[in-house]
């Protein structure tokens, strides 16, 4: 491999996880970037909250995929 550079891409659903915990930041009035300037206990229960949120949104997204799959005789890819 002379100049051959390999790119990691990012697990799949890791940028629609991201948009999640934003949307969710968002939504208390907060970006990613305004918790640096909160008290640590304070921005680990907002990603906390932001996480638990970011977790069933993907959950609900995976649920619709299999049934969408199952409707249409898809086999499940995940």
């Amino acid at each position: 491999m002379d100049d051959l550079q390999t790119e990691i891409l990012p697990p799949p659903g890791v940028e629609l996880e991201q948009a999640y915990i934003n949307e969710y930041l968002m939504g208390l009035g907060y970006t990613f970037g305004d918790l640096k300037a909160l008290p640590a206990a304070q921005q680990h229960d907002l990603m906390c909250a932001a996480s638990m949120f970011a977790s069933t949104r993907l959950a609900d997204v995976e649920s619709r995929s299999h049934l969408i799959e199952e409707m249409h005789g898809g086999q499940h890819l995940l």
